[in-house]
């Protein structure tokens, strides 16, 4: 889709764009070399050719930087495909209270999971993290981020975010992750359904306060989905993204979770003796029971 976008040409905004399309110019190479009269105008044809250049350059070298500087933020998504190998799928969750504290973190990319717990090493994030160029959240640039920086006394910069929570809504979806994963058809199995952040905040205590093993457990394996699970996301988005733009493009592949799924097994095992699920969650029931009451 990177190849098609002329929004990086001041002056062409997404009514120019889509007119550009339907005259039969839907790639750089399509757009004219000159002599043969005005695509757009003198001034700006001369500026096209220019920027032209300058992102078949960037994307050449794998310049992500460049290429998100030359296009406009809105349409940052559309880089997705071109460098999805260097994408850092994240989220955190927290103890609550004021201060929103991390607890655990984790990091989906094309190394697999990784996982990021308080008092273990949790301060390695922020390095993990900087090793992608692409960091794609939910609602990251509103909470997960400014948690983060506010905790950490350094924490680096995206070359380009993309917030799915934002991405979603110009697509015609909005309401929180796990509803739209439920309406687009990839809802998280039984034992995580009904979840949600103060579970999680709960969870940590019951960890924390009685070194209870699989309420980390439990916590991990909710947290890592909120990560893995935004890949899926990211992929039906994207697709969707184009769709709306009508413009002929092949879709793109969407990620299976099932593919990792002996990882994250794998993975959740080595974080201490498995207990008894079932109580737990009696436990988080009585407990946002007395919250309430």
């Amino acid at each position: 889709m990177i190849r098609n976008t002329f929004q990086l040409v001041p002056g062409v905004g997404p009514w120019r764009e889509k007119d550009l399309w339907a005259r039969g110019i839907t790639t750089w190479e399509d757009f004219p070399a000159g002599g043969g009269g005005a695509t757009i105008s003198e001034r700006i044809d001369a500026l096209a050719r220019s920027k032209i250049e300058e992102a078949r350059e960037a994307l050449g070298e794998r310049d992500l930087g460049k290429l998100a500087a030359l296009i406009p933020p809105r349409e940052h998504w559309r880089l997705y495909r071109e460098f999805e190998d260097e994408a850092a799928f994240f989220d955190i969750e927290t103890e609550g209270g004021a201060l929103f504290q991390p607890t655990v973190a984790s990091i989906f990319d094309d190394d697999g999971l990784h996982l990021f717990i308080r008092g273990r090493n949790l301060d390695e994030f922020p390095e993990a993290l900087a090793m992608r160029r692409i960091w794609i959240s939910f609602n990251g640039s509103c909470f997960d981020l400014p948690t983060l920086k506010a905790h950490f006394r350094a924490f680096p910069a995206s070359t380009v975010h993309l917030d799915l929570r934002f991405l979603c809504r110009r697509v015609g979806v909005s309401g929180r992750l796990k509803n739209i994963e439920d309406r687009w058809g990839f809802g998280r199995p039984l034992h995580l359904k009904g979840l949600d952040g103060w579970d999680a905040v709960l969870l940590w205590r019951f960890y924390e306060r009685d070194s209870n093993f699989e309420a980390l457990r439990f916590l991990a394996e909710y947290n890592l989905y909120d990560s893995f699970q935004l890949r899926t996301l990211m992929d039906k988005v994207y697709n969707r993204a184009v769709e709306l733009l009508g413009f002929e493009h092949p879709q793109g592949s969407v990620f299976d979770r099932g593919d990792i799924l002996y990882d994250l097994s794998k993975l959740l095992g080595r974080l201490g003796p498995p207990g008894g699920r079932p109580d737990l969650r009696a436990r988080l029931r009585s407990e946002r029971v007395e919250a309430r009451g």
